[in-house]
């Protein structure tokens, strides 16, 4: 485990807020010099406490919809966990898989067009591993909101944005070159537009007013590091909620508390076994009983089931389908 200091801390903040600035941006911000950010991010990615940087992307505004898979394994080992995990890494339609504790496994987000690549995808998985997968829950995403790790600095979140994922399903107007700058910054943020246009034969200046164009339309969402948390202090939940006589208004209420609250990282609408999910990253163990029960005490009389599911490892984060390149 890594062990980060204020500075650490403000660097992941500012990556968490746009990990395509330069070094030189950041360090202006962080009053320090360029050579001291490059050896900082160099040296949290020696560390593992970085693992990458990704974009997040809208994949509902590219007519996609995310398929939550919880999946209880059986007969496992660390070798057929291996295998399991490398299948679903390669995969082109895995948004995002980690590894976690309670009543599940491993947590697959597949990305579809609808919901029957869904079922052929999730067949083949049943067919490669049928001894492995014991039981499972699917959730659709109806809408997810992002917050970013504002507890790195601060104690509470002050600002009201957020990036916004797989809402209304929309034909967002995109052409091939659009989805190959896509491929090249889904899970490497942090490449330059030099390097994109000489990998995809454009000039930079079309790569830079494209993303420019993409970010302005909700295609592009933003630009965040990967953090395995293993490495770090701190420790990653989902709360899974049954809700039950649900409105507007008391979702809206449910929304308005969880987000001052600066270590929510984000709350994601379903359908399915359960309704909601509320991802939350802290210290200790008090604090995440802390954060869980004042929240099922507020808000006692529309919470049907509640479950605290701990997250260990992200083995991917990658928004983009790569089928789209098909």
């Amino acid at each position: 485990m890594s062990k980060l200091d204020k500075t650490d801390l403000k660097l992941i903040a500012e990556l968490e807020n746009d990990s395509r600035q330069t070094a030189s941006q950041i360090a202006k911000k962080l009053g320090t010099s360029q050579q001291v950010v490059s050896y900082r991010i160099s040296s949290l990615q020696e560390r593992k406490v970085i693992g990458g940087f990704y974009t997040v992307i809208d994949f509902s505004k590219l007519g996609y919809t995310s398929y939550r898979t919880m999946i209880r394994l059986s007969s496992i080992t660390e070798g057929k966990l291996n295998e399991i995990t490398t299948y679903l890494t390669k995969h082109p339609n895995i948004l995002w898989l980690v590894e976690c504790g309670g009543r599940y496994d491993l947590i697959i987000n597949f990305l579809a067009k609808n919901v029957h690549q869904y079922s052929k995808m999730f067949k083949e998985f049943q067919n490669k591993f049928p001894n492995q997968i014991q039981n499972y829950d699917i959730l659709t995403t109806i809408e997810g909101n992002y917050f970013g790790r504002d507890y790195f600095t601060s104690k509470t979140r002050k600002l009201a944005s957020s990036s916004k994922f797989g809402s209304e399903l929309s034909s967002t107007k995109r052409d091939e070159t659009d989805l190959e700058i896509l491929n090249q910054i889904s899970e490497n943020a942090k490449m330059n537009s030099v390097e994109i246009a000489e990998k995809i034969n454009v000039s930079p200046n079309t790569v830079i007013s494209k993303i420019k164009n993409m970010k302005k339309s909700g295609i592009i969402q933003g630009f965040k590091p990967l953090i395995h948390l293993e490495e770090t202090p701190f420790s990653s939940y989902k709360a899974t909620v049954k809700l039950q006589n649900i409105t507007e208004k008391k979702e809206k209420e449910m929304i308005e508390y969880l987000h001052p609250n600066a270590h929510i990282l984000g709350i994601i609408k379903l359908i399915g076994a359960w309704g909601l999910e509320i991802e939350f990253e802290v210290e200790t163990k008090e604090q995440m009983l802390e954060l869980t029960r004042d929240f099922r005490d507020k808000f006692e009389s529309i919470i049907k089931e509640f479950e605290v599911i701990p997250l260990f490892h992200e083995y991917k984060y990658n928004f983009f389908p790569r089928d789209l390149l098909d």
